[in-house]
């Protein structure tokens, strides 16, 4: 198994774990960029794209034909000045191909084990059937009662 490249190695603090995928309305994409641009927080791993991704199109742009960039899956840190948990945003900016979906997670993991992550959070959308008038919900699941709260 590859590792994610390591481009800064922070030094954190029990981190939190943060990840998200583009999904329904990219909303859990857009809350996790504004919390790595309304926290400052910095880049320092990503994984290498290539096996995880395939070229799906093309871009033609002033007449010439080029091959996109692949999708990046990008981690981010911030340090938490009050003392507490610090934090790591993953952020990739497409689901890899489903039959490697599994070795991409652990490529995720083997960063969390190697900072020490003690939670994990991913954020999503869920499209619900919903008034405009009615109160909008959360909705969440824990591996434990102890974080149900």
């Amino acid at each position: 198994m590859d590792l994610p490249e390591i481009i800064k190695k922070p030094r954190l603090r029990s981190p939190y774990l943060i990840c998200v995928w583009p999904g329904m309305g990219d909303v859990a994409f857009k809350a996790a960029a504004y919390l790595v641009e309304k926290l400052g927080a910095e880049e320092f791993a990503r994984i290498k794209p290539d096996g995880f991704f395939y070229q799906t199109g093309s871009v033609v742009k002033d007449g010439h034909l080029s091959i996109p960039e692949l999708p990046r899956g990008t981690f981010y840190f911030w340090k938490n000045k009050a003392g507490k948990q610090d934090l790591i945003i993953f952020m990739s900016n497409a689901q890899p191909d489903l039959a490697k979906a599994e070795e991409y997670c652990r490529q995720i993991t083997s960063l969390a084990k190697m900072f020490k992550v003690s939670r994990v959070v991913g954020f999503a959308a869920m499209p619900q059937p919903i008034d405009h008038v009615q109160e909008p919900g959360v909705w969440f699941a824990a591996t434990s009662k102890e974080l149900t709260g």
